[in-house]
This record gives C-alpha cells, sequence and structure tokens, in this order.
C-alpha cells in the first residue's frame, strides 16, 4: 500500500519549526484516516506535498514513530502503524494511566482559575449525548488536565494524545463512550472538591483498567 493523500496547502517557515507542523499536519491525517495504517510513507513524496525538505519530514516521521502512529523496518518501509488487538489493549490501558496520573498532578497543584476551566471542561462532558460529542469532551478535559500537570515529563507527552486519538477511532466507539458516561459525574465530583485519589482513579475506571 503506498500513501495516497495529497496535502492542500504548503507549510509556512513562520512561526513553529518546520518539522514540528509536518508532524502535526501528517499526524492529524493518520488520526482521521486519511493516511491508512499499512500506508508506505517516502520522506519525498511528503516533502512535495508539504512544500519542504526532507529534512523536516525526516524529523517529524522520526517522532511519529517514537509515538506509535509510524512504524519503520530498516531497509524495508516506513508505513502507518498496523493496530493489533493487543497494541489497542495496550494503548488503552497507557491511556489510562497517563491521563489518570496527570488529572492527579493536576489537582493538587493547579491554581484557582485552571481549575474552574477543568470543572468548566467536565460540565461540557456530563452535558454531552452523541457519542463523538462524549468523547471529544472527554479528551478535552484530560488533555486539559494533562497540560497542567505541573510536571515537565508528563507535559512532553503530549504527542502520545495522537496516538490515543487513533486508537479511539480505531476501536469501536462504544468501548469508550459507555464506561466514560457511567463515570462522568464521579469524576467530575471528585475535581470539584479536588479529591487526587477519587479523580484519578475514576480516570482509569473510564479506560476499563481497574
Amino acid at each position: 500500500m503506498t500513501m495516497s493523500i495529497a496535502f492542500t496547502t504548503p507549510l509556512s517557515n513562520r512561526g513553529p519549526r518546520l518539522s514540528d507542523l509536518a508532524f502535526e499536519r501528517i499526524a492529524e491525517a493518520i488520526v482521521a484516516g486519511a493516511l491508512e495504517p499499512g500506508a508506505v510513507l517516502r520522506d519525498a513524496d511528503l516533502a512535495a506535498q508539504l512544500g519542504v525538505s526532507r529534512m523536516p519530514v525526516r524529523e517529524a516521521l522520526q517522532r511519529l514513530e517514537r509515538t506509535g502512529l509510524v512504524e519503520t523496518a530498516a531497509s524495508r518501509y516506513t508505513r502507518v502503524t498496523v493496530f493489533t488487538e493487543k497494541r489497542i489493549a495496550d494503548g488503552i490501558e497507557f491511556g489510562g494511566m497517563l491521563y489518570g496520573g496527570a488529572m492527579q498532578m493536576a489537582l493538587r497543584r493547579m491554581d484557582l482559575a485552571t481549575h474552574q476551566r477543568l470543572i468548566e471542561l467536565l460540565d461540557e462532558l456530563c452535558e454531552a449525548s452523541e457519542p463523538e460529542a462524549v468523547i471529544d469532551s472527554c479528551q478535552a478535559a484530560l488533555a486539559f488536565a494533562l497540560e497542567n500537570s505541573g510536571n515537565e515529563v508528563m507535559e512532553r507527552r503530549r504527542d502520545v494524545q495522537y496516538l490515543l486519538a487513533r486508537l479511539r477511532n480505531v476501536a469501536a466507539i462504544a468501548e469508550f463512550v459507555d464506561p466514560i458516561r457511567a463515570h462522568r459525574d464521579m469524576l467530575r465530583a471528585a475535581v470539584v472538591v479536588r479529591d487526587a485519589d477519587t479523580a484519578e482513579l475514576t480516570v482509569r475506571r473510564m479506560y476499563r483498567i481497574c
């Protein structure tokens, strides 16, 4: 299988580094399914479509490999990761541990304004009804906790959110929606009173790992 997506606009060298922009553009295409599992990724083709040199694309592909969205075999291929059932299960388990730990750290450290914003995001989660809205609002709240954990090492794991979003799209939506709906009120209640231990455990339950 070869890469079949065409990026519609070239990247600009203003602002963030080109390799960061290339990473985000390719990651978003993978998450959305525009680049399908097993699609071969050639740095020359990607560079031409993105309007950049091959170097930032190579850096982006290396970062995508570390994230888990791309897999390589020396002298054979660089391709979009093909997710097995084991990889999906492992990724979901990791997501629960990552976001649970982030919620624990964030609740212990965030200021009043940040705390209030997290509650607002959880209000949106509790009010969501459509499956995709439930998942998206949950992801927004958990990503916010990760970004406000106050731990630099934890915050550097932001790239993995692309991987978890892809796993969400690969797995059946019901696998995520049902446990989120079952525990969202409990999570909000724990966050309101800054019960970090209960909040962490509840996030893990949303991912069905405890």
